[in-house]
């Protein structure tokens, strides 16, 4: 769903080849994002086991070679998503210039997962590496959201950066809280929480979600949406506030829902801003 908002948030007027277009990118994304999910958990195997032994990988319910497999069929599928949007832009858009940023974009995003996921002297190993790891899972969100504005030609647009910048950063806290979450279990890792210890880790968290909360409003300040359009963002400041008592608890498991709750009402409420501005 991030995609039709990063393409929404922009403003640009939809016509039929545009919808396509944006319908085949988040189709696009979708089956990569299944992809990775796939590679995560076949990466993951061992620790899940002692984190979350009901998983199906964990539990032996789907064996690791048939998840192998249809990691790489959904890898396969994106592709071809992607190149009949090339397909589309070209032939039936005419807008193929515009068009052409969604292959860097998709290919940067294949380059975060190979160097997370893989393993080897080829491989930056981002997945063992803590923050690094959380700082690129958290780069793909924002980078989906700017997806999306590539498919209608606009993923330049200073708008859909920022909002890609507010999902970025309170990504990044959800991603460092999670870490603390999963730390009896972590094998081979280590996480921020690991390095200076879950206190700490939990007050960068929370940094990180303020640096999220200011490029919320950002796109108001500076004029790129109407001012009195930001209470679409009230929701969203609710969520975040409510993060710090449950932080303070050392509740973490409820704090890292909370920021995808903050995350969920953030583009909701940057997707409303850009409907009403454009009424």
């Amino acid at each position: 769903m991030t995609v039709p908002i990063g393409a929404v948030v922009v403003g640009v007027p939809f016509d039929a080849s545009l919808t396509v277009l944006v319908v085949l990118h988040a189709i696009c994304v979708w089956l990569f994002m299944a992809a990775w999910n796939v590679f995560n958990d076949v990466m993951d195997v061992e620790v899940d086991r002692t984190n979350h032994p009901d998983r199906p990988l964990a539990s032996g319910a789907i064996p690791l070679e048939g998840a192998r497999r249809l990691g790489k069929r959904l890898l396969f599928a994106s592709i071809l998503s992607l190149l009949t949007a090339a397909a589309v832009a070209a032939l039936w858009s005419g807008e193929i210039t515009d068009w052409l940023p969604s292959l860097p974009i998709w290919f940067f995003a294949f380059g975060l997962m190979f160097h997370y996921e893989s393993e080897g002297e080829s491989s930056l190993s981002l997945k063992h590496k803590g923050l690094p790891g959380n700082l690129a899972v958290s780069l793909l969100v924002g980078l989906v959201i700017v997806f999306g504005a590539a498919a209608v030609g606009a993923a330049a647009d200073a708008r859909v950066l920022l909002v890609g910048l507010s999902a970025f950063a309170v990504n990044s806290a959800r991603e460092v809280i999670k870490d603390i979450e999963d730390m009896a279990g972590d094998a081979g890792r280590v996480t921020l929480s690991h390095r200076i210890g879950p206190e700490k880790a939990r007050f960068i968290a929370w940094i990180m979600t303020l640096v999220g909360l200011a490029a919320m409003f950002l796109p108001f300040g500076l004029g790129m949406f109407e001012a009195n359009l930001s209470y679409c963002m009230i929701p969203a400041v609710v969520a975040l506030v409510a993060t710090k008592p449950r932080l303070y608890r050392g509740d973490d498991h409820a704090a890292q829902r909370s920021l995808r709750l903050t995350m969920v009402l953030g583009l909701v409420g940057f997707l409303a801003a850009a409907i009403l501005q454009r009424a």
